[in-house]
Formats: C-alpha cells, sequence, structure tokens
C-alpha cells in the first residue's frame, strides 16, 4: 500500500486593525482581482463574503477602490487594511488571507493480539464471543483500509511440535499433579511468521485473510481444549513488532474472555507493554464476559503499563465496535509537511499575530514560547513562521487537525505545555 498520500490544505491567516470610523474590507478566495465584497463598518462587525480575490497592499491594482462607511472624505481600498481614525485597541477588524501548506497522511499500524481459548465459544448476547468480535474488528477495520496496516497474534495456537506445558511456572506441582501437565498445543503460540498467524500487510488484504472463505472457519475461530497464553501471546507480539519496518502510530490491541493461565508471568508481560508504552506504542485492552476478579487486576494492569489507563469492558456488539473504531481512528493521523510556514502577502505586524491550533476539535491558542523545548516565531517582515521542538514535532506528526493563524484580538483557550511533550 502507499504510506503517504497529501494533499494541500488551507492555514488561514486572518490580519486585522483597531478600526474607528474607517472600515476593513475583507475578501476570501485564491485569485486577485474578481468580484469585491462589501466593505465592514465597524470593526468586528463582519462583512459579506463572496468568492474572489485577497487583499494585498502591496497590488493595490487587485482590487477597486471603495468608499469605506463612515469615513470623511477618504477612500479604502476594498480588501486593504485601514488606517484606523481614532485608536481602540479593543476594536479589532481582521483580513483573511490564504496560505498553502501541503499536509502529508500517516498510515497507522494495529496489532492484534486475539484470545482463541475454548472459552471464546460461550455464549455473548445470543453469539458465540469469537464470532461478535470477529465480526465488530472486520467492521471497526473496514471504513480505513485503505489506510493501515494490519497484524494478528491468535493465542493459543496449536504446534504439533511444541512440548507439553506444566501450569504450574515451577514445575513441581507437575511432578504431584499430572493432569497439570497439557499438550503444546492448549499454551503454544506460533510466531506471527507462521501460516495460522497473520503477518502486517495491508488492511485489505489483511481482512480477506481474517475474513476467509464462505466455506473456511476464519483463522480466529477457538481451538478446542485450548486455555489463554496471554504472557505467551505478548511474547509473539513483541517479537513481530521488533521484526518489523513500520512507520507510523502503532497501536497494541489485546482482546479477550478470561484469566490469563498457562505460564503466566506478570513481571514478563507488564515489561513488555511497559515497553512499548516507552516507544509510543499504546496498548488498548479489551476484556470480554468470562473475566473473574484476578484476571480483572491483570488486564488493568496491562492496560496501565500500556499507557491506556483502565481495560475497556463492552455491554454488546456495538459498543465494542465502536471502541476498536475509535482506536484504529487513532492511528491514522494528517501532519504538515514543514515547520517552516510561508506567509504571502506577510504580516503587516508581525508581533500582533496569533498562532491557532484545532485539537480535537478545540480551537486552541499556542504562546509563541509555549514551554523550554516548543515555541515559534515570525521574521520581521512577517513573511515566515517557524515551529520548534516539541511544537515542531505535534505539527509534522499529526496531532494538531488544523493550524492558522489570526491577528488582533483572540479569545482562545491556551494549548497547555504538557499537550506537546
Amino acid at each position: 500500500m502507499d504510506k503517504h498520500a497529501s494533499w494541500v490544505a488551507v492555514a488561514l491567516l486572518c490580519l486585522g486593525c483597531a478600526a474607528g470610523s474607517e472600515g476593513i474590507g475583507t475578501t476570501r478566495g485564491g485569485s486577485r482581482g474578481t468580484e469585491p465584497t462589501t466593505p465592514m463598518g465597524q470593526a468586528g462587525s463582519p462583512a459579506s463574503m463572496t468568492p474572489g480575490g485577497f487583499g494585498n497592499s502591496q497590488n493595490p491594482s487587485a482590487m477597486p477602490t471603495t468608499p469605506a462607511p463612515g469615513a470623511t472624505g477618504a477612500e479604502c481600498m476594498v480588501g486593504q487594511r485601514c488606517a484606523p481614525t481614532e485608536p481602540d485597541p479593543d476594536n479589532c477588524g481582521s483580513l483573511t488571507l490564504e496560505a498553502e501548506v501541503e499536509v502529508i497522511e500517516h498510515p497507522g499500524n494495529v496489532l492484534l493480539v486475539f484470545d482463541t481459548s475454548s472459552s471464546m465459544l460461550q455464549d455473548w448476547n445470543g453469539r458465540p464471543r469469537w464470532e461478535t468480535a470477529g465480526d465488530a474488528i472486520r467492521n471497526a477495520l473496514m471504513p480505513l483500509a485503505a489506510k493501515i496496516t494490519v497484524g494478528s497474534v491468535f493465542f493459543p495456537r496449536s504446534d504439533p511440535n511444541a512440548p507439553a506445558v506444566c501450569v504450574d511456572p515451577t514445575g513441581i506441582a507437575c511432578i504431584f499433579v499430572p493432569w497439570l501437565v497439557l499438550p503444546g498445543g492448549s499454551c503454544g503460540v506460533t510466531p506471527v511468521t507462521s501460516p495460522d498467524q497473520i503477518n502486517f500487510r495491508p488492511g485489505a488484504e489483511f481482512l480477506t485473510t481474517f475474513t476467509a472463505g464462505a466455506n473456511t472457519a476464519p483463522p480466529y475461530a477457538p481451538v478446542p481444549g485450548g486455555l489463554t497464553p496471554l504472557k505467551e501471546g505478548l511474547q509473539q507480539a513483541q517479537a513481530a513488532l521488533a521484526s518489523s519496518t513500520l512507520t507510523g502510530i502503532t497501536s497494541v490491541v489485546v482482546i479477550t474472555d478470561g484469566d490469563p493461565n498457562c505460564e503466566w508471568d506478570a513481571n514478563v508481560s507488564m515489561q513488555i507493554v511497559t515497553d512499548w508504552n516507552a516507544m509510543g506504542i499504546r496498548t488498548y485492552v479489551i476484556g470480554l464476559p468470562g473475566t473473574t476478579g484476578e484476571g480483572d487486576a491483570v488486564l488493568t494492569q496491562l492496560a496501565t503499563a500500556g499507557g491506556t489507563e483502565t481495560y475497556i469492558t463492552p455491554d454488546d456488539a456495538a459498543t465494542l465496535e465502536q471502541k476498536l473504531s475509535e482506536i484504529v481512528m487513532e492511528t491514522v493521523k494528517s501532519g504538515f509537511d514543514s515547520c517552516e510556514i510561508t506567509i504571502t502577502p506577510p504580516a503587516e505586524v508581525p508581533d500582533k499575530l496569533h498562532l491557532i491550533v484545532t485539537e480535537g476539535g478545540t480551537d486552541q491558542s499556542v504562546p509563541r514560547d509555549l514551554s523550554a523545548d516548543a515555541s515559534w516565531n515570525v521574521t520581521a517582515d512577517g513573511s515566515l513562521v517557524t515551529l520548534q521542538g516539541g511544537l515542531c514535532d505535534a505539527a509534522t506528526g499529526g496531532r494538531f487537525e488544523r493550524l492558522r493563524f489570526e491577528f488582533g484580538c483572540v479569545e482562545y483557550p491556551p494549548l497547555p505545555p504538557e499537550k506537546v511533550e
């Protein structure tokens, strides 16, 4: 699949002035010299906007000259910033200009660690758990299949060559209780490169393999007599990620319906997800019905170590699908291709320029010195803005849905410094 898709997005630069009786023209559009808009009378009152050229004091011929309402004999260029007749710092008008900035789409990656123990055959709201979970996975991945890479580690996986396993980690109990020794297939987990696993591949290709044919059991079908070797599943997931060449955001999603058993080792398992979290790989844990109090504690610890605070307990198939969709969407980000943004024409008063970012649908103002490692500046001639440090990383990494500049009076909440750490 293509690793990068790009398009051109528009970052808006709003310039303004304190205005008294003279108005400010406001235009929008991508070409100069087209139909003018109605000028603004008092500063801060909106003008009607029609597609046309944008104001440019360097090119007076681009717009016709129109008297500003209330002007005493003076004429003001429509679309050009007008000088105020009375200073008033609370009276802010604006002029909208266009600046093109390229946006790069970063494909996401998802690694499923899916429980195929025999308990997944049990009922959940009228259907076997494994079927409900499989449908939710398919529906969540399908809308973004062209933008994600997906792999899956199923646990357990029967390995005819695997040695017998003692469910007592010390091995001592099995000497006296033979039935604690289980066939290797009950607790074994094969590498992601094995035919019974699904190695990383483009989303659409993964779904084809995951769904299987009409007369073939899908690969996520439960293993008869299989237990819940969660530690072994995480170890194979760790090996899969270590050997991959993935780029972009990666998330691990653990789906299980019971307490881990086999040779469970909490320290080993927690260390794996802690290491992932340190590398920026978050672990989401989904607990289906069947988990006991002990299992609840284990899954909570895994989610906390994995950076997602608590594990997810969906009540039904719709909730499970919704949660999975949210996780998948989190992995697909769009970021700006550069931390240097050219402003054309330049900002007339650079010191009054404000950087506004949109994150999660909320507009926030970014202080120029946001933190010791996150800042932005504009050149003295107002022609170039540079994002620095953590702010640059956040913008190029897809943290913000939108980035723009405004001049004059802004009343947006400030961006918290920790957002770009």
